[in-house]
Parts: structure tokens; sequence; C-alpha cells
């Protein structure tokens, strides 16, 4: 008997081939909504990132994601080929519309800052992340992520950014209403240039409202020398997602999982003694071998319980 795992498109009790015959998505909005009553099992998504092709052509990207195993993919707002994303929704759409995949979405990081010092640059950032918002929910995205910014200098306050941050996040959870897409609010930067402490991100639960969640980057984790079973325990179901990713605890590398110095078993454990459902993103650098995208999905399916009575 299979288990429902979201990726390998099988489902207590009946054969793959069976459920291959129906239209993907509303299969699985029926049996999500049927094991997670049940209670025996949960739905991990697992998404390859465009990180590690990005600045190349869009339909390209996919389709060699698609050919190394993707069922999901996290589409990076960034590089030429989404420059003015905002203003050519018609023909991104058309490209997205001809995959039969699920799609998570990274809001654009290069030049985005939404705790910068200067003023102008805060609002052309929130506007950037509102925008991809719209994007995002006309994609049907699966989640959006956005970073909670980060200060440029020791000599800037990280109190300031994190009202900043706080202040510019609730206006995008108000903005979002209209459109009901989950947001994820990511834990970036390194000592120096990251505003929030691990206290004080899984506060951050507290401080914002239900509507926003998390997502847990493990690369920006392991150079702040943070503790990623306590955080996955701490937040509960806010957390919504992970980047994967590995390092060398002092730089952000964006490493394939086993190339650095995280320890994936300690965390691998905490994911599966959790009972909820995840959003697992392989984000690897630019650059990386696809090939490593495939490992990291037999990893992640060799390693991940999915049966939550186990």
């Amino acid at each position: 008997m299979a288990i429902c795992c979201y990726n390998d498109f099988s489902v207590i009790g009946f054969k793959t081939d069976f459920i291959k015959s129906f239209n993907k998505q509303y299969v699985l909005k029926f049996f999500s909504a049927t094991c997670i009553r049940l209670g025996v099992v949960r739905l991990i998504k697992i998404f390859y990132s465009e990180l590690c092709l990005i600045n190349n052509d869009i339909k390209n990207n996919i389709d060699l994601l698609r050919s190394s195993g993707a069922e999901s993919v996290e589409l990076m707002l960034d590089g030429s080929y989404w420059n003015n994303f905002q203003g050519n929704h018609e023909k991104l759409l058309e490209i997205l519309d001809l995959y039969d995949l699920d799609f998570g979405i990274h809001s654009p990081v290069w030049n985005v800052n939404i705790t910068a010092e200067n003023k102008h640059i805060r609002e052309a950032s929130i506007q950037a992340y509102k925008d991809s918002i719209i994007f995002a929910s006309k994609v049907g995205a699966n989640h959006l992520v956005l970073h909670p910014g980060f200060v440029d200098a020791k000599a800037f306050s990280k109190e300031l950014a994190k009202e900043r941050s706080i202040k510019a996040i609730k206006e995008l959870d108000s903005f979002n209403k209209d459109y009901g897409v989950s947001l994820l609010i990511e834990n970036v930067g390194n000592d120096d240039t990251g505003i929030f402490t691990e206290k004080e991100y899984i506060n951050l639960t507290k401080e914002l409202p239900e509507s926003i969640k998390f997502i847990l980057d493990t690369g920006h984790a392991n150079i702040t020398s943070w503790d990623m079973p306590n955080i996955i325990n701490k937040m509960g179901s806010r957390l919504k997602a992970m980047h994967l990713n590995d390092n060398d605890g002092i730089r952000d590398i964006h490493l394939a999982i086993g190339e650095g110095t995280i320890e994936w078993e300690k965390l691998f454990n905490s994911i599966n003694e959790s009972k909820y459902e995840y959003d697992l993103i392989l984000e690897y650098n630019i650059g990386t071998k696809l090939e490593k995208l495939k490992e990291g999905k037999l990893i992640l399916n060799k390693n991940i319980v999915l049966n939550n009575n186990n």
C-alpha cells in the first residue's frame, strides 16, 4: 500500500496509474483533505528552486528542472527574463500555463530591502513585494517568499530595521487580503547583516498576524548558528516551508545537501517528529549541476517519513 506523497503521486489504497488518469489539481485537493482528516499521513511537497539557473530563459529553465525530476518549482523573480514581470503578466502566464506543475514564487532578492536606510528604496522594495503578491495570485502559487530586510553596515540600527520590517510586513499582509497568497517570511543575513536573532524570529509568530507564515533557510541558519530543531519545534504550524541548502558555517554558498557542515540527520529527525506539512525547497547556488537536485530529491524521499503514525 502506498502512502500519501505529493511528489510521487501515491495515495493510500489507490494505484498510481489510477490517480494519474485524473486531473492532478483536483486529485490533490481531494486527497489532501481526506488524508489530513484521517490523520494518517501528511503531504510533503518537494520543490526545485530556479536559483541554480537564474538569468536564463524561463521556459528553458522550467524544462530543464522538469527533466531533472521537478514536479514543483520555486520561481526566482530576478534576472533579465523576469525584468518588468509586473508589466508582462499575460506573457509570463502563457508560459507557466504550459506546465502541469505546482509553482512557488520567491520575490525579488537583489537590490531589494524593505528596511533600507533610504526611504525611496524601502518604498520601491515594498512595491516590488506587492507586485509579487499580485503575480503570485494570478499564477495560483503555492507560496510567496519574502525577505524581512537587513542592515548594510554596523553603523545602522538593527532596532530601527526591526520596526521598519514589522511595519512593512503588516502593510503587505493587509494588501494581501484581496489576493489570499500564502506569505512566508524567511530568515536572512549573517550575524552582521541579519536583524532578527533566533529568539526574535520565533517570537515574530506572536508579533505578526496569524496569516503570516514562515520559511526556514537552513544555510542562513547555519551561518548564524541557529538551532534548527528548536525552530521547527517552537514555530509549530506557523512554519510552512524550508529552503534546503548547505554551507561551511561561514559563507552563504548554497551547497547541495551533505556538502557542508549542517547536521542533516538531526534536521530530518526534527521534520519527522513534527506533525506539520512543509514545502521542502532545494535551493542550490547559481550554476549548480542539475544532477545535484536529483540527488537531493532522492535524499529527501529516503529520509523524510510521511506517515505520522510511524
